[in-house]
Formats: structure tokens, sequence, C-alpha cells
């Protein structure tokens, strides 16, 4: 080729380049964990010298091109982590790439025992299993935080088992604080809750969580372990995730202040461990701004399990010893899902009826108010059968004028509310964005945001949601479909699908929201009238029983000729 035709060739542009380098970086990050997986002992792990040996190199290598420790130390283990689908030649032929969210557009007619709040749940578990006393408790989530939860459990002694959609705690000794390698699973409620449990004991111990952990931050936590008389270490240098070690006096005193950062799921781990310690504890939650969720998530289990507690202003003083654990206490329903499936009737039309009790939590209520300011009127019912309804004649056609969200709705539960505004949208061709929705989010959710609308074929502008046209929806097509980040974006997308045009809306990770909620697909596929109750297995064919007939008659045996021997 001449030096003429070179200079003629067109350059990349910028953007071209930079997404030929992030190709090539995914290329290398799958080779290198194709090759961890060959470094991988007999127990599908990698040693941890190996892992060490690795990680230093990496931040010594980090170091000397940033100071960010977000490269120096969550990129390594996020790159630990990772996962990639298989080499095309390795997937199976009839291995679906995406979920194809196509649910029929019928009233909907759900009627199902509501699954029980997922904190209040382990709550629960816990409190039968330190106190060595038998519960029974259905229907369970079961989703991952609530096993991981029965594990922890019995991996300090405890008696839990597994059955269908329930959970029974057997009775057995009081829980006690081995010093031990404790897994706490996915969820950081766990291990708040367990670190509790430890706070108030002589006792170590060392605790370990999936990759999520590992990227939370239980910096306050370890801060704060000291007013308790306890010191907790992190395990690998630069991180304030788990693991983490663990040493405790067991030496309390008498008030015990939260600093103002201090997470509601600390206190939580705290107030629900305090009546089996040795001697009384009030803590002081005056600094913390979120003290009205604490005191409405945990006094109302702690009042039923008949512990001595009292509330003085912002402080809780609790006392050892609990007077009457029932067998079959009454727990609320999820608030997180039930929001979800009572929204399934204004975004189908149809009727909603949800057997359980609606929490009193200050988040619970918001929803409920979110619901009501989309048009709709949801009722409860109380009795011996606590039942929750939501009727609608017609789907959602409109987004209401002025939508203000509710003020203690969480910031967790925002795709929510975007997903009724994205349905109002497809069907009357645009809807208005509340200013505080933007707000409240943040970057992180306004960048997901923007996601999920090409996701569903929509697109932003100027704060107002409107049908993209086909030429924009060609441009910007999803290939193997949508990743949502969370569980709840993955929800929220299954609940905007139910407005979808011709063009189809695909969810690229379905498996996320069985992490939450493990029979939300057999609800979803089941649509618009969903059976959720387990039909009764066939009787088994009676087998005709073999007669024996008893006789008092002998047989007369001759003797044989010596011959015959």
């Amino acid at each position: 080729m001449s030096e003429h035709a070179t200079e003629n060739r067109p350059r990349k542009s910028l953007r071209e380049s930079v997404c030929e380098i992030d190709r090539d970086i995914l290329r290398l990050l799958m080779r290198r964990h194709n090759l961890l997986r060959r470094m991988h002992t007999a127990k599908g792990h990698l040693d941890p010298a190996e892992e060490k040996f690795l990680r230093e190199a990496w931040e010594a290598a980090a170091s000397r091109v940033s100071r960010d420790p977000r490269l120096s130390s969550r990129l390594f283990t996020l790159m630990q982590e990772v996962e990639f689908l298989p080499r095309p030649e390795d997937e199976p032929a009839d291995k679906r790439p995406a979920f194809n969210l196509a649910p029929a557009t019928a009233p909907v007619s759900l009627a199902m025992r509501a699954p029980l709040a997922c904190r209040d749940t382990r709550a629960w578990l816990y409190l039968a299993a330190a106190a060595g006393r038998p519960l029974r408790l259905e229907p369970c989530l079961m989703n991952d935080p609530i096993v991981d939860c029965v594990k922890m459990l019995n991996q300090l002694g405890a008696a839990l088992t597994r059955e269908n959609d329930g959970v029974s705690v057997m009775s057995a000794a009081p829980l006690g604080a081995p010093d031990k390698v404790v897994h706490v699973g996915c969820s950081a409620w766990n291990f708040y809750l367990i670190l509790g449990h430890y706070l108030g004991r002589p006792s170590r111990a060392k605790f370990v969580g999936d990759a999520d952990l590992r990227f939370a931050d239980f910096s306050v936590a370890r801060r704060f372990a000291g007013q308790m008389g306890a010191r907790l270490i992190q395990a690998v240098p630069k991180s304030d995730g788990l693991p983490v070690r663990l040493e405790c006096s067991g030496v309390l005193p008498d008030t015990v202040r939260l600093p103002a950062d201090a997470p509601v799921e600390l206190a939580e781990g705290i107030l629900l461990a305090a009546p089996f310690y040795a001697q009384p504890l009030c803590l002081d939650l005056a600094a913390m701004s979120a003290r009205a969720v604490v005191f409405a998530r945990t006094l109302p289990i702690l009042e039923q399990a008949g512990a001595d507690v009292r509330r003085e202003g912002d402080r809780i003083c609790v006392t050892p010893g609990l007077s009457a654990l029932p067998q079959r206490p009454r727990l609320p329903l999820e608030a997180e899902l039930g929001l979800l499936l009572l929204a399934l009737s204004p975004s189908l039309g149809g009727t909603v009826r949800l057997e359980g009790v609606w929490p009193q939590t200050p988040a619970a209520q918001a929803g409920w108010e979110l619901l009501r300011r989309f048009g709709c009127a949801p009722r409860s019912e109380k009795g011996e059968t606590p039942v929750i309804e939501l009727t609608q004649a017609s789907p959602l056609a409109a987004a209401p004028a002025g939508l203000a969200l509710p003020e203690d709705f969480p910031d967790e539960w925002l795709p929510l509310p975007l997903a009724l505004l994205a349905q109002a949208a497809l069907r009357h061709g645009s809807a208005a964005l509340p200013a505080e929705l933007l707000d409240r989010g943040g970057e992180d959710f306004r960048t997901d945001m923007t996601s999920f609308c090409t996701a569903l074929h929509l697109a932003v502008d100027n704060g107002v949601l409107r049908p993209q046209s086909e030429e924009e929806s060609a441009g910007t097509a999803v290939g193997r479909g949508w990743n949502a980040p969370t569980p709840v974006w993955a929800l929220a997308l299954a609940l905007a699908a139910c407005a979808r045009d011709k063009r189809q809306v695909r969810l690229g990770n379905p498996g996320i929201i069985t992490t939450l909620y493990p029979a939300f697909w057999t609800l979803y596929n089941g649509l618009p009238a969903p059976k959720m109750e387990r039909e009764p297995a066939p009787a088994a064919p009676v087998q005709r029983q073999r007669r024996r007939i008893i006789t008092s008659a002998l047989a007369d045996i001759p003797d044989l000729p010596e011959d015959d021997y």
C-alpha cells in the first residue's frame, strides 16, 4: 500500500479507540480467569499462599502508577471473583443467552401467602438458637441470606433444619461463642448479627463471607468495637471488608453510645444479642439519624420474645433473659417483595391478595404511601388471617401529575417507582421523572437508570421518559440482555415489561432475582393466575398384601432307601 493511501485512511475516533482498548482488557481478564482456574486445588479454590503472592505483586505494580486504593485493593478482589460465560464451543446448544420477559397481558388474579420478612425471620431464628428453644417459621423466603444464616447458626452449635418453605429450630443447648472460623455468607446483616452475639462474651473468632462482603465497609464497626472491650482486625491489609478477626474481653460498660455514622444493622445485632449478655446493657442511639428504624424493627421482636426491654428517649435498656419465646411467632411479610407483588395490579389490572401483616417500619409505610400516590387503593384486613389486597380495574395508563416520593422511601427501592413510570411512558407516550428521584439516587442510580431505560427501549430527555424510535432502538440494542446490578433492578425490569411493545425486553442475569426470592420466576411465568401453592403429592398405589395361611397339618416325610443317599 502506498504512503499516500496510508495517509488518506480515516483515523479512528477517540471513542472507537477507547472501546477497542476495553475489549482488549476483557480478553485479558478472560485469559487471567482461565489461568486461575488451572491453578485451583482439588477443592476448587486457589491456595491462600498463591493468592497472597498474586495480591502482593498486584499491589506493588499498582502503587507505581496510582495511589487510588480502589485500584490497588478492590480491583484485585473483583478480578479474583468475577465470572465469565462459557466459550461458544463449550456452551450447550439449548442454553438461552438471555431471559425474554413476556408476561401475559391479562388482568392478574394472584392469591397467596406472602413470604415472611427476611430480617425478622433471621432475628427469630437467632433468638431461638441462642436460647436453645424450639421454634417454627413458615413460609420463609428461603433465599441466600436465610440459608446462610441457618448454616451460620448450625456452625455455632444450633440445631436448625429446613423443610419445604419453612425453618425449624430444635431444642438444644444455648448458643455458645466457639473459637472458630464462621462463614456469614453474602449478607452484611448476618455479620452484624453474629458480631453482636460475640461482643458480649469473652471470645475470639474469625469471620469470612462471600465476595460482596469483601468490598463492604466495616470500618465503623472496627472503630466502635473498642467501646465494648473488643478489638476487630481486618485480615487483609488496606481492606475494610471481610475477612476480619475479633477478640472480645466480655467486659461491657453500663451504657454504650453508637456513633452517628453507625449502620442500623450494627445496632440491631447488639440489641438482639443483649438478652443473652451476662449483665444489663443500655444502648444510646441519640447520635444516629436512623434510630427510628431501629426502634420500629427491633423493639416489637424483643417484646414479643419476652425480653425485659424499656425505652428511655433515645436509649434502649435490655436486661438479660427471655421470659416467653413463642414457638410460632407472628411475623410481617417482606415489604420489598410485597410492594412488587401489589404493583402487579396497576401493571396488568386485576386483583392481588396477600395473606400476611404489612410491616409498621417507616420504609414499609412509605411503600404503602407510594402506591396511593400512583392512584392505587390498597387495603388491609385484620383478623385471625390478616389479608392485604389491591384491585385495579385497568392497567396504569399515565403517570400522576406532580408525583413526589414519600420521605422515608428507601433509596434501594427507587427502581420500583421508576418501573411504574416506565410503564406509563410505554403506554401513554411520556412520563415525567420526579426531580428528587434523580437527586436521591445519586450518580450511580442515574447511570443504572440510563441502561435500564435502554433495555426497555426508552430514552430520557430533560427528565422525561419517552419510547425510542425504531432507529434509536436498533442502535442501542442490548446483545445478550441487560445485566441488572441488583435484584431490585431485575425485579423492576420484570415489572416494567408488563407494558412492553412488540420489541423484546431481555434480562441477561435472571438468576440474580432468585438470590432474593427463589419462587419469583414460577410466579412470573404463571401470570396472570399463578398457582403458588404446591400440589399434594400423588397417593402411592396400594400394594396388595400377600396372604399367609397358617395350618396345623404336618407333612409326613417318608424314609428314603439307602441307595438314594
